[in-house]
């Protein structure tokens, strides 16, 4: 059996945010693949789509910080890595507190912010999730914070920020200002290893995407892939370039393999 591991936005959903007819119609109808998610997004952000494409086995959420699987609508958690205790809460009072941003924190089944935000309402709008919101950082375990900084100049400088007072920690740029923030060692590579440790060769593992946060799936694979409207450095990285999300790129590889 091969295993695709793919990203979701611009890559496997088109740029409305949606599962185009002939995408859902291949990936339900291909025998010969095993299809495995692998996104930024909260599991719940993902289960319609899972459902939409009939997929079963392991998926992967949060930029690799939550592996879990579907059955009849229900997420059922395999496996977690949050953030360490004491670094959640000094990264939340430095970016919260004293730098006086908004921040986003998500848990394996809840969307936190500190207050809603224009590009709070546009995570809203796009993927339907339902956000929670408070002031103070509860007492739960956090598997990844997300900032987003629309302004590039200010995203690098965030980003440059926390990369020198906490040097271990994944700081993943998914693109559209978005930096998630997860535990050491953590990203989407995690699909690859997951499946590794499962007995699955790597020769049989394919990775899809189009931003950098996709960068260490595709280096963890067998077979790195990247649509065409990818980034530079993930088509760089890539070994074939497939048509675009919005021309059902993934969906042709997979009908065409």
């Amino acid at each position: 059996m091969k295993y695709l591991i793919s990203d979701l936005d611009h890559t496997l959903l088109n740029e409305a945010g949606q599962l185009s007819a002939v995408t859902r119609q291949v990936i339900r109808q291909q025998p010969a693949w095993q299809v495995m998610l692998a996104s930024a997004r909260l599991p719940a952000q993902m289960v319609s789509l899972i459902d939409a494409l009939d997929l079963t086995g392991p998926q992967v959420g949060l930029n690799g910080a939550i592996v879990f699987e579907v059955n009849g609508g229900q997420v059922r958690t395999l496996t977690t890595t949050p953030l360490a205790v004491p670094v959640a809460q000094e990264l939340f009072d430095l970016v919260h507190t004293q730098w006086g941003l908004p921040i986003q924190w998500l848990t394996a089944s809840t969307f936190f912010a500190t207050e809603l935000t224009p590009q709070v309402q546009l995570e809203i709008d796009y993927t339907g999730v339902t956000v929670t919101y408070a002031p103070k950082l509860p007492a739960v375990p956090v598997l990844a914070f997300l900032l987003i900084l629309p302004d590039r100049r200010t995203f690098n400088r965030i980003q440059a920020q926390l990369a020198a007072r906490w040097p271990d920690l994944t700081l993943a740029d998914s693109g559209d200002g978005y930096l998630m923030i997860t535990a050491p060692g953590v990203d989407k590579s995690q699909a690859a290893r997951y499946l590794l440790a499962q007995g699955v060769a790597q020769v049989d593992l394919y990775g899809v995407g189009d931003d950098l946060n996709d960068l260490p799936l595709l280096k963890a694979v067998g077979h790195p892939l990247a649509v065409a409207n990818a980034q530079p450095a993930v088509r760089a990285c890539a070994g074939q370039i497939l048509a675009s999300n919005q021309a059902d790129g993934v969906a042709h590889f997979l009908a065409q393999s």
